[in-house]
This record gives structure tokens, sequence and C-alpha cells, in this order.
């Protein structure tokens, strides 16, 4: 069923009908249902569309005319309410507990790897220590260093090792030209009988002379170290030019001088710089990981020692260190569940360019799934390659962590998962590094979500409850009710004058009073927009005259006094005599008045543009751009039109006024210095058009709003028949328009 009232008290507007009484809701009801179905209505410009609109609207109202349905619906709500508030503050309270005991997990977890990395680290610098002190290193030096020069070069044999380069897919600009690094390579390279990755246990090297001997001699010592400390590879460094005499794993830098190319700016080359450059009792020195190209690009850190004979340096023992040792410190075994790390946890080490130090687990389990997740995640094609060629996350891309010194926090990792984290710096010397322990939320919230869905369901079994109870209690309270709805409706069809009668001083009597109040109220409250926009116009007026008085008094007045106590500093200045401290102090007092004059005329000028009125509107536009990039603010590029229509003076101030807001804000929020403004006739009135190409906004975001600024440049162009327009998108700037009609035009 449907009702059609009268117009007269749409009209008037629900806002004037004490919106926040129960009478005040039921009048603004009916008022709406008017302006649905009043015949002014049906013939007005809104058309169908936006009849259909309101209608669907009205209908929805209409299931709430009944008090039986307002009291059910209101019973229901506070049951609800009151079973969401008592569950917020269960599932809160679980939430926060569960979440410490988590972060206190991670941090006992963090502790742990902590503690074990960096025992791991001083270990190797004690072993790196000791064995660069060893007699039999610095025996293993000296004999090889003196064995380099006598190496039959007929060993060598460059063509096939340039096949072999060529195998391994190594650049041909890399081959040794000392005839002795070649018979080097072509011995443990070429006639190591030994597949890839397993040619330090080569022994033997017979063609190599006294070098091979020698080499028979130390390698199966280095190798035991290699094997039992879990090096990678074990270097024997000249002093002169940082040759590699000697490596356990006989790779392609076997021989060569570290001051070539392409060798000359990778880690090796630059820990041994740092060894031979150390002093004193601790002289082991540390290279964080990167690429190590005679290990086919595979991150590597190398710790070094110079090896000294009688207090002089003979030269410097190396050692690299591959990824898979400090995986296994963090991965504790891949016993993440066992150590409290549940279905999601994991702890790895972050290095100071936000890098992988070791890889993390869901790389380790399940590599292809970890890769797809990446992608997903806008990784870049070039590097899942490299992840995959490499078969490591480590050294391959910046996580952007932002993380501060130590702590927990709730964040996302390199996927986007929220995660719980807890982190803090690793004390380990010459390694800045940042250990991290973290498990997904979903997990450690598992717990609250179950909780979560009891209360729902306990909610939802109280609420049927209490909607039964409201719609019994709704039949005994109706009859009043509707014998004052029936009032209402009299009221609505145009009865001024009819006011309710009050009953007793029960509800219905107060409810019934209330009407009768805001129905006087009604009457004399109604406020017009013509009114509203006269008042805005007046604000804007009385707006720009405060700033006149200001900007007078600060010229006129303070300018003046500071231009006295200028000349009476210069006065004393006169009469400091030969106090050289007087003297200078009272010349740097004259200059800081002359700044700070300079200061309060800028201004004053900017408060009130007295060059609008002395030189015109694009001299006035141009002085402010330019006094806008001397404050620090963006570089205009200013075209301006000189056949501009003549406007009036407000339209003149507006456009001025609109100006100066608009670079302010391209200063403050723009995130460039750069802005174009544009001055011309167009439709026969005058455009100002500026632009920028900094940071935008998007205005279709929901609860996006102008700020004062926007409103008020649009409010002044409005005001004076002009029109305003903004076009801004995320990363493509903000362009502000604005026209206003000639001067002999009518808007």
């Amino acid at each position: 069923m449907w009702q059609t009232l009268p117009l007269y008290m749409a009209s008037r507007g629900p806002s004037a009908l004490g919106a926040g009484t129960p009478v005040g809701a039921l009048i603004r009801r009916i008022s709406f249902s008017v302006l649905a179905h009043g015949e002014r209505f049906r013939a007005g410009p809104l058309g169908h569309g936006a009849l259909a609109c309101v209608t669907i609207r009205v209908r929805l109202e209409s299931l709430f005319r009944s008090f039986r349905t307002k009291l059910q619906v209101a019973f229901v709500s506070l049951g609800l309410a009151a079973i969401a508030v008592t569950g917020w503050q269960a599932s809160a309270g679980a939430i926060e507990a569960l979440r410490q005991a988590s972060y206190d997990r991670l941090t006992a977890v963090r502790e742990t790897r902590a503690s074990e990395l960096e025992r791991y680290f001083a270990q190797m610098r004690s072993q790196v220590g000791a064995l660069a002190t060893d007699d039999s290193t610095v025996n293993a030096l000296e004999q090889l260093q003196a064995a380099w020069p006598r190496i039959p070069v007929s060993a060598a044999s460059p063509d096939a090792l340039r096949d072999y380069y060529r195998k391994l897919g190594v650049p041909q600009s890399w081959f040794p030209q000392d005839p002795a690094a070649l018979a080097l390579q072509s011995e443990f390279l070429l006639s190591n009988s030994h597949p890839e990755g397993s040619k330090d246990l080569v022994l033997e090297a017979p063609r190599l002379g006294v070098y091979g001997e020698v080499h028979a001699r130390f390698h199966p010592t280095f190798l035991r170290y290699k094997v039992a400390f879990g090096y990678y590879d074990v270097f024997l460094l000249s002093k002169d030019s940082g040759r590699v005499l000697y490596s356990v794993m006989k790779e392609v830098d076997i021989g060569v001088p570290l001051d070539s190319e392409p060798y000359r700016s990778g880690p090796l080359a630059a820990i041994y710089r740092k060894a031979l450059a150390q002093e004193g009792e601790n002289p082991v020195v540390m290279e964080d990981y990167s690429p190590y190209v005679a290990s086919g690009m595979a991150p590597s850190a190398f710790l070094a020692a110079p090896i000294r004979r009688a207090g002089n340096v003979e030269g410097v023992l190396a050692i690299q260190v591959a990824i898979d040792e400090i995986n296994g410190v963090m991965d504790g075994g891949r016993r993440w569940r066992e150590q409290g790390l549940g279905a999601t946890g994991q702890a790895y080490v972050v290095g100071p360019d936000d890098t992988l130090r070791s890889d993390l687990r869901h790389g380790i389990e399940d590599p292809e799934a970890y890769l797809a997740q990446l992608k997903e995640s806008g990784i870049a094609p070039e590097v899942l390659d490299r992840i995959r060629r490499d078969g490591t996350a480590v050294l391959a891309y910046p996580l952007k962590l932002k993380l501060s010194e130590s702590g927990t926090d709730l964040a996302r990792d390199s996927r986007g998962v929220p995660v719980l984290r807890s982190h803090a710096p690793l004390r380990i010397e010459d390694l800045p590094w940042t250990i991290i322990a973290e498990i997904e939320s979903d997990e450690a919230f598992q717990a609250v979500a179950a909780l979560q869905r009891r209360i729902v369901l306990v909610g939802l079994a109280v609420a049927f409850i209490f909607f039964i109870a409201a719609g019994w209690l709704g039949v005994s309270v109706t009859g009043p009710v509707l014998m004052l709805a029936s009032i209402v409706r009299r009221i609505g069809r145009g009865e001024r004058g009819l006011r309710i009668p009050a009953r007793g001083q029960d509800e219905v009597a107060q409810l019934s009073a209330d009407v009768n109040r805001m129905m006087l109220e009604l009457e004399r409250t109604t406020v017009s927009k013509r009114e509203l926009e006269v008042l805005a116009g007046r604000l804007i007026t009385a707006q720009e005259d405060e700033r006149s008085r200001v900007a007078r008094e600060l010229h006129d007045d303070f300018t003046q006094r500071l231009a006295a106590a200028a000349v009476q500093a210069g006065r004393l200045e006169k009469l400091a005599g030969d106090s050289e401290p007087v003297r200078s102090g009272l010349v740097q007092l004259k200059k800081q008045m002359a700044e700070i004059s300079e200061e309060v005329h800028n201004l004053s000028r900017r408060l009130h543009p007295a060059m609008l009125d002395d030189l015109g509107l694009a001299a006035s536009i141009e002085a402010e751009c330019r006094a806008v990039f001397e404050r620090g603010g963006p570089v205009v590029d200013i075209r301006i039109n000189n056949l501009l229509p003549s406007v009036s003076k407000d339209a003149q101030l507006a456009i001025y006024r609109i100006t100066q807001e608009t670079l302010r804000n391209i200063q403050r929020h723009s995130g460039v210095h750069e802005a174009d403004l544009h001055l011309s006739r167009v439709d026969d009135g005058i455009e100002l058009e500026i632009m920028d190409r900094g940071l935008g906004f998007d205005r279709t975001l929901p609860g996006w709003h102008p700020g004062v600024g926007l409103a008020s440049m649009e409010e002044r162009t409005r005001l004076l028949g002009g029109r305003f327009q903004v076009e801004s998108a995320p990363g493509k700037g903000t362009t502000i328009r604005v026209w206003f009609p000639s001067a002999g035009r009518v808007s």
C-alpha cells in the first residue's frame, strides 16, 4: 500500500524537523515519501530515473512504518550490540594474548639463531687467524711463491682451455695471459679427471714440476680444513699482485692476478686489499656476500688474514664461504615445526642493502610455488629467472622492509602476505646484518578465528529470541502510536494550524508536545539557498578586507619601526668607537633588521597584492611565480596571452588568490619542482590553467573530500559566475582550470 501526501512538508526540508528525536525521524520519513510521490516531483526536471531511485528508498523506509518492526529491530540491535561488544572484548583480548605469545616465540627463535650465527662467524674468524699463523700455511705460501717461476709452460694447452671456457659459458676476455697460469689451469681444470664441483679431490700434478710437488705436500691439509670447517674454498694469495697461487676448489680463478679483470672489482680482490692493510693483534677481515665470478656468480662471503714471517707480510690467506652454511644455521636443519615456527614461520637474514643473506623457507620447501607467488606480487621476470638459475634468492632483489633498530611489528613479507615479525641487528663485525623471525598472521590467529565464528553463531541465536520477544511487546504499544500517526498525516495534508493534543504525562504525550514544538520551529528556521550564497560572499569579502588591513599595518607601521631601529643601530655603531665586538654586533643587528624588514614586506605583498592594482593581473602573476620560486617553490613555466580580456577587479583578485593557493599546494604535496601556468582568452573570458606532473590524487576513493584550499578556490569561482575544474590521477599530476567571464559579459 502506498500513500501520496501533499508537497509543502517536503519543501520545508527534513533538517528543521529535529533529526535527533523519534518524531523527527518519523516526519523526515513522511517528507521523503512526499518528495517521492508528489505531483510536482513527477512533473519536475529530475525525471523517471530519479523517481525510481527515490521509490526504492521509500520502499525500504516503508518496512519500518510499524512500531512493532521498529521494536523488533531495536531489541535485536541491542542484543547484537551487547554480543558484539562482549565478543569484541574477548576477541581483542585473545588477539593481543596470541600476538604477544607469537612475538615472544619469534623473539626466542630470533635470539637463538642470532647466537648461533654470531658464534659461527666468531669461530671462523678464530680459525682463519690461527690458520694464517700456522707454520704449514707460511711454508706452503713461501714454497708456492718460489715454485711459481719454475712452472713448465709446456704444460699449457691454450686451445683446449679456450674450449673449456666456452663450454662453461665463461667469457673469453677472462682467459689468462700468463703462461704459468695457463699451465696451472690446463693441469687442474683439463687434466683433472674429477667432475665439475669435485676438482678439489685432485692431488698429483706431475706436469707442474716443483709446484706439483709442493701442491701434493700441502693440498691434503687445506682440503681437510675445507671439509672440517665447512668452507667453500681456501686461497693462498701472493703479496705482489694478489695472484691466486693456490685454491682448494680449482676454479677459473686459480693462477690469475687479482688486479686483472674481472677480478679487480670483485670481493676476493677487496678482501685481499683489506687484509694487506691490517695491523694489530686481530688482523682477520670479512667481506659481505656478493656474486663471485669464478664461482658462476654464486653469492659468496670472504674472510682473510695476512700471512707473516718474522713480522713481514708474505701474502694473504682467504677463505670463501658459500650461502649453504648460512642457510644451514638459519633453517635449523629444516625442523621449523619442532622449533616453534609452525607451518609458515621462518628465520632469515637481511643485509644493509635490504637483500637476503639466507634463503626463505617458502623457497626451500617449494621453489616453484614460491616463484609463482613472487610473480603475482610483481617481481621482475629477470629477477625470477636469476633465482631459478642460481637456485637461491640471496642478493636477488630488495625486500624494502623499512626495519627499525629492533622490535616486533605486523608487516608484509616478500610475497605481500601479512606476517608477525621480530627483528634485531646482528652483532657480527664487518657485517651490518639484520636477523628476522616471522610467521603468517593467519596461522598465528587461527584460534581467534574459531572464537569469532562461535560468537557469531551465539549472536544469531540470541537475535532470534530477541526478535520474537520484541514482536510480542510491540503489539501492546502500537495503539497510542497509531493515533499519533493519524494526526501526523493530517498535518502532512496541509493543516498547518493543527496541533496534536497531549493527554497525560506518558511518552506519547511528550512525543506530541515535541511534534508541536518542532512544527513551530520549522516555520521559523527555513533559510534560502540565496541567503547562504550572500553569506559566503560576505565572508570572502571580509577575509580580503582583513588581509588588506593587516598588510597595511605591517607595511606602514611595523616596517617603519624596523627602519627606525636600524637607524638607531647605525648611530650606536658610530658611537661604539674602537670596541670591535660592539661594532660587529651592531652591524649584524642592522643586517638582521634589514632581512626581517624584507620578509615583512614580502608577507605584506602576499596578504594584499598592491601590484595587482598598480601593474595589472599579468605582471602580478609573474611576480608571484618568481616569489614562490625564491621561497623554495617550483619553477613555473609561464605563458600569458598578450590579448587578455578585461575582467572585474574581483575576478582578478580571485585569479591571483587561486594562483597563490595552487602553487603552495604544488610545493607541499606534488613532489615535483616544475609547473606550467597558462593565462589566456577563452570563450569570451579569461582562463587560468596550472599543471604539474607530480603525485596527483584519486577523487573517486571512498572518503575523499577536498581540502580547505580546493573548496575555497571553487567557492570564489562560483560566486563570480566562473567555472572551476580539477583533473588529477595518481602518478599523473594535477591540473587546475579556472574560467571567468569578461567584464562586459553576463554569465
